[in-house]
């Protein structure tokens, strides 16, 4: 068959639907309320109005894909690299009581940490992609990936266990950096299939077996877990916070031993320390100063208040790309100044970087961790009801139906590729994916939920990813910098718990009870770790391998405040029986409170009689009895429809009464009855 030029051109003209160039290239979006700054103190007026909404197969236009792409890959960095950072984090430093010393790393740990960077942000990119198309699967009514402007993110749920996880290999196994972080993988996985799983399960179902105080719970506890981190790093780093000044001297300590059977454990002994070392790696800084020195603590405020700034001053575009802004302004400061002549930052882990990387390119000995298990299932299973929550509220942000068949299915889609992305994952040599959340501010901001943008910020993700200078200048931001980042990424964690436990459930006896319950053993491990470390259940010398797993993995959840919350919670909520006064479906309508009524609301039996109330001449005109439900009833003080849980309430709309005249009390035949008290 012969091809004209006719056909070619048909064949544009049906794709790009006849627009123009300049629409092609720059699309019809009003760049002036992206990108002009507010200042909301000196304006009488409410600023640029938002311009017209572009829905999820609405075209962008070239330029304006990319800006949006860009806005999103920008919300998005700074939360990427903040768990690779920290994981990479623990390849520094070398093992205590070894002298020579002993490096915990078999390689360049550096070099390891700006992989790992890289790494994260090529499978983001790969993933976000799969996220956004959203491919049915043959003959089937399930998908793989939502098909919404839906991004994936490195999953901050996974540092705390592997921190612990690798921490524990090599401090007490005897396993290098490389080595541990192998098994972890090798771990995750394996445990990854769970949302694969959860995917083919009804929705109702697995939110009712991990309901939102469950979830709320976990999410707030893993930011408190995490918050202390990005408080190291503000300091001037972790490793310096752990071995601030103090003189040498002996202090006991714990060595990796093993009984004669070849189990191991910690013994006890005395350690030789040295003075207390100062802060800064001295790849990347020549200024070593002591933790929490002046310099650095300013240098991490300045990033923390530029992120308040541009959150009241900023325009959309840079409120919704702060946090990464801020990081870049913190850094720029870092570089321009000095102390007593010595740089902040120095490029040699640029110089040295490669222009161009991809995954593989360091690879770690995949192994397995059975101790590692459970806590890995609890992390996946909270990651796939966090998922459910953020593509329902990608498809509100949205504008589509959420409880309906398309919505239901893009959810699951979404679970899918959670769970695919976490095996890719783990075998491309980075950290389990997870739905990030920060995406659906930008949309309710910018108005755009084009899919166009989606593919244009996975674009953005594995440029970074694939430029290994880039990855190289990540890990030359100095820490105190980084921390007055994560700091705030960290409460954000903390804040977004918070918001499902308030919005998930009403706060009554019974869930108070559970949250008090599950914070009073989760916050008491985070702030005594060694309550359920030292003595809870001793190693012994007889002590089979396979008890010995067991016993590491029971202690590895009990020691993490937030597994042990999770787990907490969510057995109380399975054995504490429902509050029927709060159930909506057994609470009954409130009577009407009518002139003639002989009893009240409260059906309370001790009552005694009120005065009177006076008849009115020509008495009250009879009104329609209006029920107010949460489908027609809007609250005044906020706008929005009250809750699902609230009881109907029966109002009696009355006719235009002098006020004084009705309610003066004064003789008359009917009366109301007052509780006594």
């Amino acid at each position: 068959m012969t091809v004209t030029m006719d056909d070619v051109r048909g064949k544009v003209d049906e794709m790009t639907g006849k627009r123009s160039m300049k629409e092609l290239l720059i699309g019809t979006y009003d760049m002036k309320y992206l990108c002009k700054p507010v200042f909301p103190y000196f304006r009488k007026s409410k600023g640029v109005p938002p311009p017209m909404f572009f829905g999820k197969d609405d075209f962008l236009g070239l330029f304006v894909a990319l800006v949006m792409g860009l806005q999103h890959a920008l919300a998005m960095v700074g939360g990427l690299i903040t768990p690779p950072l920290l994981i990479s984090n623990l390849g520094f430093g070398t093992r205590p009581g070894t002298n020579p010393p002993v490096p915990y790393s078999s390689g360049n740990p550096a070099e390891v940490q700006r992989y790992l960077v890289q790494a994260s942000l090529i499978v983001c990119g790969i993933m976000t992609f799969f996220q956004v198309l959203g491919v049915r699967i043959w003959k089937t009514n399930f998908q793989f990936g939502a098909g919404i402007l839906s991004c994936m993110g490195v999953s901050f749920t996974t540092v705390p266990i592997a921190t612990s996880v690798i921490g524990q290999l090599m401090k007490e196994k005897g396993h290098t950096f490389e080595e541990a972080y192998g098994m972890f993988l090798g771990t995750i996985a394996m445990c990854a299939v769970i949302p694969a799983l959860l995917s083919f399960f009804p929705i109702r179902i697995i939110k009712k077996i991990f309901p939102p105080i469950v979830c709320g719970i976990t999410i707030m506890m893993i930011g408190v877990h995490l918050i202390g981190a990005g408080f190291k790093n503000w300091g001037g780093g972790a490793f310096c916070a752990d071995n601030w000044q103090h003189p040498p001297a002996t202090k006991p300590c714990f060595l990796p031993a093993n009984y004669p059977n070849g189990t191991s454990y910690m013994q006890a002994n005395q350690c030789w320390v040295g003075p207390g070392i100062k802060c800064g790696d001295a790849t990347k800084t020549e200024v070593f100063l002591p933790f929490g020195s002046q310099e650095y603590l300013g240098l991490g405020f300045l990033v923390f208040v530029t992120i308040i700034v541009l959150e009241i001053f900023g325009s959309p575009f840079m409120r919704n790309a702060s946090v990464i802004l801020a990081l870049l302004f913190g850094y720029f400061i870092a570089a321009v100044t000095n102390y007593q002549g010595k740089k902040y930052v120095i490029t040699t882990k640029i110089d040295q970087a490669p222009g161009i990387t991809f995954l593989w390119t360091t690879t770690f000995p995949l192994g397995f961790y059975p101790p590692a298990i459970i806590p890995l299932m609890i992390v996946f299973i909270i990651t796939s009801i966090e998922t459910v929550g953020d593509t329902a509220a990608t498809l509100e942000a949205s504008r589509m139906q959420v409880n309906t068949e398309d919505g239901t299915r893009r959810i699951k889609g979404a679970l899918l590729n959670d769970g695919i992305s976490g095996i890719f994952s783990a075998l491309a040599t980075s950290l389990p994916l997870t739905t990030f959340a920060q995406n659906n501010g930008v949309i309710s901001l910018t108005n755009v939920a084009a899919r166009q943008a989606g593919f244009a910020a996975a674009f953005w993700l594995l440029l970074l990813g694939i430029l290994g200078k880039v990855g190289a200048w990540i890990t030359t931001i100095p820490e105190c910098v980084l921390g007055g980042m994560t700091t705030f990424l960290f409460a954000n964690v903390i804040a977004s718990g918070i918001k499902i436990i308030i919005n998930g459930d009403p706060l009554t006896r019974r869930s108070r009870f559970i949250l008090a319950c599950s914070l009073a053993l989760a916050f008491g491990v985070e702030l005594v770790p060694q309550w359920a470390t030292l003595n809870l259940w001793p190693v012994t010398p007889g002590m089979s391998p396979g008890l010995r797993g067991l016993r590491d993995a029971i202690i590895l959840v009990i020691s993490t405040s937030f597994t042990l919350g999770a787990v907490v919670a969510l057995i109380l909520n399975l054995i504490i029986p429902a509050d029927a006064s709060t159930n909506p479906s057994t609470t009954k309508a409130l009577p009407l409170l009518d002139a003639d009524s002989s009893h009240d609301a409260s059906g309370c039996e001790a009552c005694e009689p009120l005065p009177p109330v006076k008849t009115i001449a020509g008495g009250l005109e009879p009104a329609p009895t209006v029920e107010v439900t949460r489908d027609n009833a809007v609250d005044a003080n906020t706008d929005r429809r009250p809750r699902q849980h609230q009881a109907p309430i029966r109002l009696q709309q009355l006719a235009h009464v002098p006020q004084p005249e009705l309610l003066r009390p004064q003789a008359g035949p009917t009366r109301r009855r007052r509780c006594a008290a």
